[in-house]
């Protein structure tokens, strides 16, 4: 087994610091807080300047378009470090119950802090704007807790937690899609290569939950040890939610965004209870004469 570098010398990057004190992983999680929310804030202040699209927006979509910025700037961030535990670190593959690094210990504390920053965001914007998305707040309910679990466990293995961060391949391309139909960019063919390439990611990573439910089953005593059982629950339950109803409904609502470009965010409802006309490329379609 791998633990934190507790015993190396002088630290020479964020990756050799003393991840078995819970001051150091603490001080990293509220250091994610701070860069997500400070990214938050710079894309609000760079799109105020630059984009005239974003100024066209009401505040509900101005809020939307700058969490789907700093989510894709997560995305970024996890992609990277789930495909260097899936294709790279020999460590993690030797023992994929057990093992450890510590740019896995730095990747799970920071990831600790934008999912507390996630769930904020998004349960102040409902309170705002009065909306809420079960299913998202359910997806970042369990990213939370699920990550908060392995910030205060020194005994897991970093393996199942890095390939759950490779889950968020498929964020950035969803930024790039919603601002592009915002912009008007629906029927130009950036678009949809993006949207074409965003599918394709949803589509992976439902073989990625097939794979980490294979890793389960095959390292299920390591697993039963080295997590507290109702961590363990609550990432069975996570992952039989995201396999089973949140994987196949993005890719279905994503497939269907293809075919007819909608934001469906933002659609309002009519009177009686049937949807408005729909908003593509980001704007409600004129009635003739108008």
């Amino acid at each position: 087994m791998t633990g934190p570098a507790s015993d190396r010398g002088a630290s020479e990057s964020v990756f050799d610091l003393d991840y078995a004190s819970w001051e150091v992983r603490s001080a990293l999680a509220v250091a994610g807080f701070a860069f997500y929310l400070g990214a938050f804030v710079v894309c609000h202040q760079l799109s105020s300047s630059l984009s005239a699209t974003y100024r066209s927006l009401v505040a509900k979509e101005k809020v939307f378009w700058n969490l789907a910025a700093t989510r894709a700037v997560f995305g970024v961030q996890s992609t990277a470090a789930g495909l260097w535990a899936l294709l790279g670190d020999p460590v993690l593959h030797a023992d994929k119950a057990w093992a450890q690094q510590g740019w896995s210990w730095f990747h799970i504390a920071t990831a600790t802090g934008f999912f507390f920053f996630e769930n904020a965001a998004l349960h102040l914007s409902n309170a705002r704007f009065r909306t809420f998305d079960p299913f998202l707040a359910l997806h970042h309910l369990f990213a939370f807790l699920g990550f908060l679990g392995l910030l205060v466990n020194l005994q897991a293995g970093h393996y199942l937690a890095m390939a759950t961060l490779l889950l968020e391949m498929s964020t950035p391309f969803t930024c790039v899609s919603w601002m592009l139909l915002k912009a008007g960019w629906s029927d130009s063919l950036l678009w949809r290569a993006n949207q074409w390439l965003m599918i394709h990611m949803f589509h992976c990573r439902m073989v990625l939950s097939y794979h980490m439910w294979w890793v389960c089953l095959r390292h299920w005593d390591g697993l039963r040890r080295s997590l507290h059982p109702p961590h363990l629950a609550l990432f069975l339950c996570g992952m039989g939610l995201l396999t089973l109803v949140l994987n196949p409904y993005w890719t279905h609502k994503k497939t269907q965004q293809l075919l007819h470009p909608v934001d469906w965010n933002f659609a309002a409802p009519r009177p009686g209870g049937s949807s408005a006309l729909p908003r593509t490329n980001g704007h409600r379609p004129q009635k003739k004469g108008q």
